[in-house]
């Protein structure tokens, strides 16, 4: 009970992070991973995109700060887990998201791309790694999310490669 409010506490905090940032989005979606809103972040600045993705993690290490020395120092340190697990810098998570929105800042969205590619590949053989070495399914989770993001990202990768050959081919005719 106390992970699923943690996680309820994650998504809202992203959730009224969003509003408060005037960031537009069409729904709310309820996913084993938590909560997805479809928001189109592309004419969102940089600035605001980290904000939205760290007010889920910045939520769960505020509550761990304001609870670990009281009776529900338990709640305190899963919110401590969670902070830490979503900080991981693999996409979908959202310490991956920030990365990405940090090289977006200065690398073209498809250079990015190919980087976020390469980073969950390596974290996903690490956790690999770490589950056959210490047996430790906990990890299973987050291999699922590396392996959605490479996923993910290789459909943005070819999505933006049809998109300019199409406008090339275009603006020639």
């Amino acid at each position: 009970m106390a992970l699923i409010i943690a996680l309820s506490a994650h998504e809202v905090a992203h959730l009224f992070s969003a509003i408060l940032l005037n960031i537009k989005f069409s729904k709310v979606k309820i996913t084993l991973f938590g909560f997805n809103f479809d928001a189109n972040l592309e004419n969102v600045s940089y600035f605001k995109k980290i904000l939205l993705f760290f007010s889920g993690p910045g939520c769960n290490l505020a509550l761990y700060f304001g609870l670990r020395n009281t009776e529900y120092s338990y709640f305190a340190n899963i919110n401590l887990f969670l902070a830490y697990m979503n900080l991981v810098p693999i996409v979908p998570l959202d310490g991956g998201n920030i990365c990405r929105t940090i090289m977006e800042f200065f690398l073209p969205v498809k250079t990015v791309s190919r980087y976020i590619v390469m980073t969950n590949i390596f974290f996903v053989i690490c956790f690999i790694i770490i589950i056959h070495s210490y047996k430790n399914y906990l990890f299973f989770l987050l291999v699922v999310m590396g392996l959605k993001g490479i996923v993910e990202e290789s459909r943005h990768i070819l999505e933006k490669s049809i998109s300019i050959r199409y406008n090339k081919i275009k603006y020639k005719g």
